[in-house]
């Protein structure tokens, strides 16, 4: 019978050497075991999550340097474009092993860990300040590779591979720091006597040339429709006096008077002689005009029932978070200011309805416009962008929460751009840091209205 049936194939025009792949045909292919997850180490400083094992995968994140999660399989997925193989990981997506990440098994990791972010913590790293002009080193540098900084050194320095960048005599400098910067820190190492912090971005720089700095303790408030909810009040002034109506039924003021930016619960509206005066617990009252009142907003006609949305309100400088119609969290912000060093430039947050699109959990942000000083900010935490280069951030530098004063994107003190960030979509997993929306994981809808204050009609 099998004589006949190779006879049978041969008059076919098969030849008895083809492989006989149609015998598998019609059955049921097994898939085939790549065994139990193993745990991923990811080794560069932005370690690319794709949307299919390929590098023309659509990019849905990143991981920074030294997370940890896991595999679902042992072995690769694939190979396409990745000698090392695509490995699918536990939150999502695929990475390429040997270029972006290793794959391990047991407790020993396979390369030394940079400090990671810790995500308890107000800020997920240590910062500091640059005190006076300094190198950045790229490694530790000897007795004989200290670099002293010239008088004459230009502000802001740039990598030495810059074609326009002044030439620094020195092959250990990768730039110049210059004061009011801020580097985001890993760990100190000794070298000849002197101190060094390795930042995140692995510079080196002299501890002695840096100094912390206390960021804001100025926080918004949670709403939780109960004892807070809109309408709220916040005190403006330096002092806000509260008033009581004693026995007699007289308005009388209190000894203490409020802090700026205390948050107030309003209870109701009274009338009493000539002025409007809000109740605001326990029998206190203050003055309407002594204070700025926040009342609810109706979502825009985009935001369909049960979204997010976040109302960014510039004329009053305030954000409210919004689950649909009720409101979850309040707070002062500072948005884009309206001087700015030349005509030609616009600082002002851009209008209109928009939706975050992608978030970081840090990024780094620097500028160096002609007739401002420049600025370099390492690792600035929990940021969220909405439009173009405009994004939500924690602004550690300053505490003028409530004023205009940015570049054009909205600053937040850092426990409120915390909040924020963990609140708004599109939702990430905590190892990664950073990722973008996509029409499963859409981002929360931004609001932005208004006029902000000082700006020209």
């Amino acid at each position: 019978m099998l004589i006949g049936t190779v006879a049978a194939l041969a008059c076919a025009g098969c030849s008895i050497d083809d492989p006989l792949t149609w015998i598998g045909r019609g059955l049921r292919e097994e898939p085939r075991d790549l065994g139990p997850p193993q745990r991923v180490f990811a080794k560069r400083f932005v370690a690319p999550i794709r949307d299919a094992p390929s590098p023309e995968g659509g990019r849905l994140g990143y991981l920074r340097a030294g997370a940890l999660l896991h595999s679902t399989t042992t072995e690769p997925v694939g190979y396409e474009g990745c000698e090392g193989g695509w490995y699918e990981l536990d939150t999502g997506g695929f990475a390429c092993r040997g270029r972006d990440i290793l794959v391990f098994s047991g407790e020993r990791l396979p390369e030394l860990r940079a400090r990671q972010p810790d995500l308890e913590a107000v800020m997920p790293y240590e910062y500091a300040t640059v005190r006076h002009k300094t190198a950045l080193y790229k490694r530790l540098p000897k007795a004989d590779e200290v670099y002293e900084v010239p008088p004459d050194a230009p502000d802001a320095g740039v990598e030495q591979s810059s074609s326009d960048s002044p030439v620094i005599d020195n092959p250990v400098v990768l730039r110049i720091l210059r004061p009011g910067f801020y580097v985001s820190l890993d760990r100190t190492f000794e070298r000849d006597g002197e101190t060094y912090w390795r930042t995140q971005q692995n510079g080196f720089v002299e501890a002695k040339k840096l100094r912390r700095k206390r960021w804001s303790e100025f926080q918004g408030q949670i709403l939780d429709g109960q004892k807070w909810d809109l309408p709220v009040a916040v005190t403006r002034a330096e002092k806000t006096t509260v008033y009581r109506v004693n026995d007699r039924g007289k308005l009388r003021p209190d000894r203490d008077g409020l802090e700026p930016r205390t948050w107030l619960p309003v209870r109701s509206r009274r009338r009493i002689e000539q002025s409007v005066y809000l109740l605001v617990g326990s029998g206190r009252l203050v003055r309407e005009v002594d204070v700025l009142v926040i009342r609810p907003s109706a979502p825009p006609a985009d935001v369909g029932e049960g979204e997010r949305w976040i109302d960014v309100d510039l004329a009053h400088q305030v954000l409210v978070a919004y689950e649909w119609k009720q409101p979850r969290y309040v707070s002062l912000i500072s948005t884009g200011r309206t001087r700015t060093p030349s005509p030609e430039l616009d600082y002002l947050t851009p209008k209109g309805l928009h939706r975050i699109r992608g978030k970081h959990l840090t990024s780094t942000m620097d500028n160096d416009e002609p007739g401002e000083p420049p600025y370099s900010l390492e690792d600035v935490p929990y940021v969220m962008y909405f439009r173009g280069a405009y994004a939500f951030h924690s602004a550690f530098w300053h505490d003028r929460f409530g004023r205009p004063r940015s570049h054009g994107c909205i600053n937040l003190a850092p426990r409120d751009a915390k909040w924020l960030y963990h609140w708004a979509g599109p939702d990430l997993p905590e190892t990664w840091h950073g990722g973008s929306e996509t029409e499963e994981n859409p981002g929360t809808w931004v609001y932005v209205h208004g006029e902000t204050p000082g700006q020209r009609r």
